[in-house]
C-alpha cells in the first residue's frame, strides 16, 4: 500500500511519514465519508504492521497480551509477509481493499494485473537497501506459484490472528464511527480530524499532518474524489493516507486506529488485554445498565461459563444466561461454545464501558 501521490513526485512511492498536507476542494469536503464496514484485508495487513511496529517500540520486558497471543497464533505459512510488511510504510496498496468480504478481497488480489503488482513491489523496495528475496522477485515477475504463496499467506494470517477476534473488531468499529460523525456534525472537519488523531489539523481548506518527523514535504490533492475514512481496530500507530496510483488507481483512504482517540486503548488493552480495577464511575454504569447487569459485565473481566458467572454474581444460572444475552446483543460481550459448554467474555466495547480504556 502506498500512501498517495505527491505533487511533483515521480509517482506513487512515498510513505505516510512523508505526507505533509492533503488539499481539499469543496467537492472533496462534501464527499468525505466514513466507511460503513470494517475491511478484513486492511485489518489483517495492518495487524501485522502493528505487531512489527510495537515489537520495535515497546519497553523491554513488557508483556502485551495481544502481541503474545498473535505471535503464538502466527502461522508459518504467513512468514513470507514479513518480507513485505514492515513496521512502517510504504506498504502495498492492496491494503486499500475496503470490501467487507475477505474472500472477495483475496480473489481481487489474486487477479491483480502483474504490471500493477510489480509497480507496487518496486515502490516498497525503493526504500530498502537489501535486494528482494527470490520469491518476491518471482512475484514481481508474475510467477503464479509466488502469487499463490502471497495470497495464501494473507488468508492464513487472517484466519489465525484476525478472524478469531472479528466480533471485537466489529464492536470497536461500530462504536467508533457514530461518535466521530457526531463530532463532525457539531464541529465540522476541524474538530473531526483533531478527534481522529492529535497529529491531524484542519487549516485553510486542507489537512496538515503534524507531529511526525518528515523527511520530505509533500502535498496530495484529492481532486474531487473526497476522502474515505476507515477506522482500524488492529492498528494503533499514526494515521496512514493510502492512495493507489497507476493503472488501477484507487480512491484516497485515511486509515486511523480507533484506539487512538476515544475508543480502545493501546494494544495491551485491545483484543483480550488484562483488566485493571474498577473506575470510580461504576455507579454510573449501574445506573445505565441496572445493578445486576452491571455486576454481570464487571464479572466478565475474567471469561466465565454461565454457571460460574451465576455463582460470582449470586444469581440463578437462568438469570445469568438472560443477562448475558442482553449484553451480547449490545456487543458488550461475546460468547463462544465448545461442545455443550459456553464461555462469555468482554468485547473491546464492553471493556470500554467498564472504563478500563482511556476516554
Amino acid at each position: 500500500m502506498n500512501s498517495g501521490t505527491a505533487e511533483g513526485s515521480p509517482g506513487y512511492t512515498f510513505t505516510e511519514a512523508s505526507l505533509a498536507r492533503v488539499v481539499f476542494t469543496a467537492d472533496d469536503v462534501a464527499r468525505t465519508r466514513f466507511s460503513p464496514d470494517p475491511a478484513p484485508l486492511i485489518e489483517t495487513t495492518m495487524a501485522l504492521a502493528e505487531l512489527r511496529r510495537t515489537a520495535t517500540s515497546r519497553a523491554p520486558g513488557r508483556v502485551i497480551p495481544w502481541l503474545r497471543e498473535a505471535h503464538l497464533a502466527f502461522p508459518a505459512s504467513a512468514r513470507p509477509l514479513l518480507d513485505l510488511i514492515g513496521p512502517r510504510g510504504p506498504w502495498l496498496f492492496f491494503a486499500n481493499s475496503v470490501t467487507p468480504d475477505i474472500d472477495e478481497a483475496l480473489e481481487t488480489l489474486r487477479a491483480m494485473p502483474a504490471e500493477l503488482l510489480r509497480m507496487e513491489l518496486d515502490a516498497v523496495w525503493e526504500y530498502r537497501s537489501a535486494r528482494p528475496p527470490a520469491w518476491v522477485r518471482q512475484l514481481a515477475d508474475g510467477d503464479r506459484e509466488a502469487r499463490d504463496v502471497f495470497v495464501r499467506a494473507l488468508s492464513d494470517l487472517h484466519a489465525a490472528v484476525v478472524a478469531p477476534r472479528w466480533d471485537s473488531v466489529l464492536s470497536v468499529f461500530h462504536a467508533s464511527a457514530p461518535s466521530r460523525m457526531s463530532v463532525l456534525a457539531a464541529g465540522g472537519h476541524e474538530r473531526l480530524f483533531a478527534a481522529l488523531d492529535p497529529g491531524l489539523r484542519w487549516r485553510d481548506d486542507g489537512l496538515d499532518c503534524t507531529g511526525v518527523d518528515y523527511e520530505w514535504e509533500w502535498e496530495m490533492k484529492l481532486d474531487g474524489s473526497g476522502l474515505l475514512i476507515q477506522p482500524l481496530a488492529c492498528w494503533a500507530g499514526p494515521p496512514v493516507f493510502s492512495c493507489g496510483d497507476g493503472p488501477a488507481r484507487t480512491a484516497p483512504v485515511l486509515l486511523y486506529g480507533c484506539a487512538r482517540s476515544g475508543q480502545p486503548g493501546p494494544p495491551d488493552t485491545m483484543l483480550g488485554g488484562t483488566a485493571p480495577a474498577d473506575p470510580p464511575v461504576s455507579d454510573a454504569l449501574a445506573a445505565l445498565l441496572g445493578p445486576t447487569r452491571a455486576a454481570v459485565l464487571r464479572a466478565l473481566r475474567k471469561p466465565r461459563g454461565t454457571a460460574e458467572l451465576a455463582q460470582e454474581v449470586r444469581i440463578s444460572p437462568a438469570s445469568a444466561s438472560e443477562h448475558a444475552k442482553v449484553l451480547r446483543d449490545a456487543y458488550l460481550i461475546e460468547t463462544s461454545r465448545a461442545g455443550r459448554s459456553v464461555r462469555h467474555s468482554l468485547t473491546m466495547l464492553g471493556a470500554a464501558m467498564l472504563g478500563q480504556l482511556p476516554a
